[in-house]
């Protein structure tokens, strides 16, 4: 009798094992690195009260035209930034307005990354109602809107925008 029960209680805890340990002591497979960008937004200016809401806007193509400011250029919109903040950390791994869900960003460049506030209190998507606070600039070259890139795999750091509401940059077309 007690042979039985030691054969069954084997029995049963070779099932077990064979069940529990899956694939052994392989290793866990590669975790597969996103694509995104991440940086800060110093705000070196009082904040005017005049501001309803501030986000970080990114299209994919410039904005040349008033006609280039559209949906389908339009890539990103963060969430709203806290008013009177000093400085606001982002990353596109976030939750965003657009896109809907965080994840990976989409690789490849993106031509005009700015902070935009509104005075409007719910948000619009007309380019009358944006004003733009600061630019995205690739080493201090303030001439022209510097060009992010994002690369497969990897994240962007140091997307850094200086926003000075005493001084707003050149405001794009159609506003």
């Amino acid at each position: 009798m007690k042979r039985k029960i030691f054969k069954s209680f084997l029995l049963f805890l070779i099932i077990i094992l064979s069940y529990s340990c899956d694939k052994g002591i392989a290793p866990l497979p590669e975790q597969q690195e996103v694509s995104g960008f991440e940086g800060t937004i110093f705000f070196v200016s009082s904040w005017p009260d005049s501001i309803r809401r501030t986000h970080l806007v990114i299209f994919k193509n410039p904005l040349l035209q008033p006609w280039d400011f559209v949906i389908f250029n339009l890539k990103f919109i963060s969430n709203e930034i806290p008013f009177g903040v000093r400085s606001y950390k982002f990353s596109s791994l976030d939750s965003a307005v657009i896109p809907v869900s965080p994840g990976p960003f989409e690789p490849g460049d993106y031509a005009y990354v700015a902070v935009a506030h509104q005075t409007t209190e719910e948000l619009s998507l007309a380019r009358k109602d944006w004003f733009v606070s600061g630019v995205y600039y690739v080493n201090n070259d303030t001439s022209k809107p510097g060009i992010l890139r994002i690369e497969p795999n990897k994240i962007t750091r140091n997307v850094n925008i200086r926003v000075d509401f005493n001084r707003l940059p050149t405001q794009p077309p159609g506003g």
